[in-house]
């Protein structure tokens, strides 16, 4: 009779504590993911109230009127600062 040698008759253990690390990752993994779905999804909801006339609104459509939003608050800085130049304030 054909003895086993000691890394063979461990290979099955082995194997059932890989799959168990294996599935244990994956779930923790899986949480971070939800994690950060929601952290995103909270974002999102956040910029759609700063933003106004956006509450509703996709996302495919939100972050162009984001970016048009921005580009006339920072239109709106430089005409308020060329206006306290012109009177000294």
């Amino acid at each position: 009779m054909r003895r086993c040698s000691p890394w063979r008759r461990g290979g099955a253990m082995r194997m059932r504590t890989r799959r168990k690390k294996k599935l244990r990752l994956s779930f923790v993994e899986s949480s971070k993911l939800t994690t950060v779905k929601s952290s995103v999804q909270r974002k999102l909801k956040q910029l759609q109230r700063i933003i106004p006339g956006c509450l509703e609104m996709d996302m495919e459509n939100l972050f162009p009127r984001v970016a048009n939003y921005i580009l006339l608050l920072e239109e709106k800085v430089n005409v308020l600062k060329n206006l306290s130049t012109l009177y000294g304030v």
